[in-house]
């Protein structure tokens, strides 16, 4: 039986980044520990073989970044062997397969594991497009910008959170809602924004909406919104709206937090993270004035697929183009 990973571990580990700047994404070495891999057996699947069987996602593409497409089923992620038995295989295949099965299971598993879970959904796409663009010109600025690589990190330290014991302190690391949907002829549809740190999954009966590097403000200032939804059946085009609303409100998140990480040692195993507002920021609104004329053009990329068009509705009459009362 292969060994739990260490949090003490030396030569990868709690402490490893990835966006440090030291970390090349070419499949050689673990996204959880930084530890060298064997790539023959170490490549993990993004979707478990059942997702792929079940729901035909070898006919559902990513776009990266340089417009190359790849089927879900090529989606792979480093992982070595003692963190996928210390913990990821949990995440990665045993909870994503009993989200598949429905909400009526997700007493099965907790809070944290599904947003583990959507944490390496959301790295694993994001691996694939920082592989796709590395040693070109095309690196999103996103992926230079300090601010973003900080919650990208703040993410990952979540999805090492599966293997190392991770605590966090007075507040939650993201929102995750979870929303029932109408029968829908297509049953999977999965989105993410790696600028806003944002997922939804439509699977089945069920639609999960994520924001993963929020600090929990979408529960703390939209849960009345989202309340009342789930005593509903969604269509696929509402939680696109929702899902708009979220990028949208992501992007005008104001990034003032900081975080204190103290790390595992002898004493104590865990590794603590607490987040505060400096004293310079504390009166600062959370989010940043909402603009119609930008949110529409947001709506507008996400609605287009269902025969609408909020942007020249927009233009035409000054309203937004909206499916949720």
């Amino acid at each position: 039986m292969t060994a739990k990973p260490s949090p003490l571990e030396p030569c990868g580990g709690i402490r490893f980044n990835p966006f440090d700047g030291q970390y090349e994404f070419d499949g050689t070495r673990c996204l959880i520990s930084g530890l060298p891999i064997d790539p023959a057996t170490e490549l993990r699947p993004l979707f478990p073989d059942r997702w792929v069987e079940e729901l035909g996602l070898a006919h559902h593409f990513l776009t990266l970044p340089t417009g190359q497409k790849i089927a879900y089923p090529n989606l792979r992620i480093p992982v070595h062997q003692n963190c996928w038995n210390g913990g990821m295989d949990d995440v990665a295949r045993k909870c994503a397969n009993l989200i598949l099965v429905g909400t009526d299971t997700l007493g099965w598993t907790n809070t944290e594991r599904i947003y583990q879970w959507l944490c390496w959904l959301l790295m694993g796409v994001l691996y694939a497009e920082m592989q796709a663009v590395k040693g070109q010109d095309q690196i999103h600025l996103a992926w230079q910008d300090p601010s973003f690589l900080s919650r990208y990190r703040m993410i990952h330290l979540s999805l090492q959170g599966a293997v190392y014991p991770v605590e966090y302190l007075g507040y939650d690391p993201g929102s995750v809602f979870i929303l029932q949907m109408k029968s829908n002829p297509c049953p999977f549809d999965f989105k993410t924004s790696s600028n806003t740190q944002s997922v939804s999954l439509q699977v089945g009966g069920s639609a999960i909406l994520a924001s993963l590097g929020d600090n929990g403000a979408h529960v703390a200032f939209f849960e009345d919104e989202f309340l009342p939804l789930r005593k509903i059946l969604l269509e696929p085009v509402q939680v696109d709206e929702l899902f708009a609303r979220m990028c949208y409100r992501n992007h005008l998140l104001n990034p003032v937090f900081e975080y204190g990480i103290s790390f595992a040692d002898q004493e104590d195993p865990r590794t603590l993270v607490q987040m505060k507002i400096p004293p310079q920021h504390a009166n600062e609104e959370a989010f940043q004035p909402w603009s119609d004329a930008e949110y529409v053009q947001v709506l507008d990329l996400y609605l287009r697929r269902h025969g609408h068009s909020p942007l020249q509705s927009w233009q035409e009459s000054g309203e937004i183009l909206t499916f949720i009362e």
